[in-house]
Formats: C-alpha cells, sequence, structure tokens
C-alpha cells in the first residue's frame, strides 16, 4: 500500500520520521509525493548515486530558494563556473586557512559566554547557538559589532527561502539591505595588509577568473544563511543527544578528544538537513519507474543516515561505533574500511564548503560552555525534540540547567 503523503506533513513525522524512513527503504525505495510532485529516495546507496551524478541531477534547485533572495551562488551551478567558484573562496574555510581564524571562533564564543556564565539557567539555542556562527561569520568577513543587525536579517532571509510571498519579500528586502551595509568592506580591498574574508575572496583569481561584486555580496549571504542555520542545529542537536546519553557525555568531559566523535554522531543520527533537491537534467529510471527530465528528486539525508544496512543499530546514538567515519568528513560517499560517512553535509560536487568550520565552531564553542560553566543538565519540565520542519531537523529550545551556579 503506498504511503499517504499527508503522513509526511504530520506531526508524528515530525518528531519521529525514522518509521516512514523505515518503511520508505523496505517499500518503496523510490516515493512519488502526489501533493508537491517530488521523487523521494531514502536508500543510502541511493542517495550516494545522486549526489554523485552532478550531470543528471542539477543542484539548479536553489535558484527557487537561496537565488531569488541573495542572488546567483555557486551552489545552483553543476558547470565549469561552479568549480571556478569554488576554487576561489573554499580555500580559506579549510586546514591551514581556516586555523588561522581559531583565536577568532573562540573569541566570538567567549564573548557569548560572558552573558550568561553565573546564571542557574539558560536556553543554550536562544543565547548561544543561534548567535554563534552569526558572529564567527561577520568576525571571518572584517564587520564587527553588527551582530544584532545581521542576526535580524539573516532571520528574515531564512524565512524567505519559504515560497511564502510575504516572508519571501521581508527576505529580499533582508537582503537587499545587508548587501548595501557591506558595500564598504568592498573598498579597498587590493590593500595586501587586509586579511579579512571579504578581502581574500576579493582578491582571489583562478584561471584569471575572479568573482564580481554581485558574486562577492551574494556569497557573503549565503555564508549567514547556511553556514549560520546549519551550524546552529547541529551545535543544538549535539548537546542534545550528550545529555540524553550522560554516560557518553561522561565519556566526552573524561576526554575532550571525543568533541569530534560527538559532532560526526550527531550529523549522522540527526543531522541539520534531512533532504535535499535536485533537478533531473533527463529521463532516469529507478526500481523499474522512469522519472521525466526536469523532475524534482528529494534525496532524503536523514533516513540515509539511518539506513539499516550501512550503520549497526542505526537509531541509537553511539560516539564509539566503529561503523561510522568520527572524524574528517568523507567527500566521495566511499567508506575507509567498516567505516562509511555521514551526509549531513551531503556529497561530491556540492558537499558543503564550510564542513570544517562548522565542526571548528561547535567542538570550540561546546568545550568553551563547558569549561567555563560547568556541566549542566536539560531542565526539568521541559522537553526538548530535534523536530523535522521542511528540509531541516533540530531542537528549537534547549533549556539548561547549572546545579553549580549560583
Amino acid at each position: 500500500m503506498a504511503l499517504d503523503p499527508h503522513v509526511l506533513r504530520s506531526e508524528d513525522y515530525a518528531r519521529h520520521p525514522e518509521a516512514v524512513w523505515r518503511e520508505l527503504r523496505h517499500e518503496q525505495p523510490l516515493y512519488h509525493d502526489p501533493i508537491d510532485g517530488t521523487w523521494l529516495l531514502t536508500r543510502y546507496a541511493d542517495v550516494v548515486a545522486v549526489f554523485a551524478d552532478h550531470e543528471t541531477y542539477s543542484a539548479a534547485t536553489s535558484e527557487e530558494t537561496t537565488g531569488v533572495v541573495v542572488g546567483p551562488t555557486l551552489i545552483s551551478r553543476d558547470d565549469h563556473g561552479h568549480v571556478v567558484r569554488r576554487s576561489l573562496v573554499a580555500p580559506d574555510f579549510v586546514g591551514g586557512r581556516l586555523a588561522t581564524f581559531h583565536d577568532l571562533i573562540a573569541a566570538a564564543a567567549e564573548a557569548l559566554i560572558d552573558r550568561f556564565e553565573g546564571s542557574a539557567h539558560i536556553d543554550l539555542v536562544a543565547q548561544f547557538s543561534r548567535h554563534l556562527p552569526v558572529d564567527v561569520i561577520g568576525a571571518m568577513l572584517g564587520i564587527v559589532g553588527d551582530g544584532d543587525l545581521f542576526r535580524q536579517w539573516v532571520t528574515d532571509m531564512i524565512m524567505g527561502l519559504a515560497p511564502i510571498p510575504e516572508l519571501r519579500e521581508r527576505g529580499m528586502a533582508a537582503s537587499r539591505a545587508f548587501c548595501s551595509h557591506i558595500v564598504p568592506a568592498l573598498e579597498g580591498v587590493d590593500d595586501p595588509d587586509r586579511t579579512d574574508l571579504i578581502a581574500k575572496i576579493a582578491r582571489a583569481e583562478v584561471d584569471g577568473e575572479s568573482l564580481s561584486r554581485a558574486e562577492i555580496t551574494a556569497f557573503c549571504g549565503l555564508l549567514f544563511i547556511a553556514g549560520g542555520e546549519t551550524t546552529d542545529k547541529a551545535i543544538a542537536n549535539m548537546w542534545w543527544n550528550l545529555l540524553r546519553h550522560p554516560d557518553q557525555f561522561d565519556a566526552v568531559i573524561d576526554d575532550p578528544g571525543l568533541w569530534d566523535a560527538a559532532f560526526s554522531e550527531t550529523m549522522r543520527r540527526h543531522a541539520p538537513v534531512v533532504a535535499e533537491d535536485r533537478f533531473t537534467t533527463r529521463p532516469v529510471e529507478w526500481y523499474g519507474t522512469e522519472i521525466p527530465e526536469g523532475a524534482r528528486v528529494r534525496v532524503s539525508v536523514g533516513s540515509a543516515n539511518v539506513d539499516e544496512t550501512v550503520f549497526a543499530d542505526p537509531e541509537s546514538f553511539d560516539i564509539g561505533r566503529a561503523d561510522l567515519n568520527l572524524g574528517k568528513e568523507l567527500r566521495s560517499g566511499k567508506p575507509i574500511g567498516r567505516r562509511a560517512g555521514h551526509m549531513g553535509f551531503g556529497l561530491g560536487k556540492h558537499f558543503c564548503i564550510g564542513y570544517e568550520l562548522a565542526r571548528t565552531e561547535a567542538i570550540v564553542g561546546s568545550k568553551l560552555v563547558l569549561e567555563r560553566c560547568g556541566r549542566p543538565e536539560i531542565r526539568p519540565g521541559t522537553d526538548p525534540w530535534p523536530l523535522v520542519r521542511r528540509s531541516f531537523r533540530a531542537v528549537a529550545s534547549l533549556e539548561l540547567e547549572f546545579g553549580a551556579a549560583a
């Protein structure tokens, strides 16, 4: 019997999607949603196959969301222009270049903790995780002191991704205000003494090409939307998982090196992004059914990450699991020995540029919260839960109580 599409829009699904994903993987690995016309794939191997074939499955779907709100960016392109633009911006987000921003990340986290250290209870989302990525990106761009303003614009831009006219208009207005605000930062970018990210990106060249001003501002807007939204949710989901598994939290406290494993397992078990869309560039066949050219294919990252053919006891949270790569992300989807990679950052050509920045922010920030505030518990009487809303999954609020606080 075909799945009732209303189930995918129910509150039961929002809270516990795993049962539906399991049913689809076993009974309907290709599911056509008659409400919105999308074709849903839920098996790990199938999601890998779609991510790996950018010629057949185009990321131009983002033109309808981020493209409308912030302008043209590399995430909507599959051609050589994507390769060039990724080469222009990606180096500053990995390895040694990212390491130069470590102190900046720590300073942003410390400034937020200063506001609530000593409090008996806090909301980790409202007072920390929602702010840290925006503050970090602003500082990396060399624009400081505008955190509250940026946060409002980012909120409006993210809400504007939804195809709702009033939200879309508000998001576009926020994007225009943001672009106007950073115009002064685009002046004097040729000064070699400038080490901020805007200047570095503006000076970068690959094959004689560089980004236009419009592309620079659009990319900066994308950084706030993509980097802010996903990292915020990853931090909150990671803390929620550890607080619900005190034995594993004890292990992390005893060995801070395990924060990496906690982050990786969170990105598998409760990834902030549970689905990504692609357009087909030609007719393709899956499980005996043809998907026409121009159709929207939705790959369920959330389902793939709990596929029992890849991960043992996949719905459990286990920072010591032997079948997951617990360190640096695997971009290709190919396992290392018995260890597969999570798909929380996607795979292949459109693998998230900011994956290492997100991991660094989450781990550096979380270590500092623990060091300065002590070990908390989930505040009694609250019931936080990572809910699926559209393509995201996150704890909306995480109230913590510090027993040692005054």
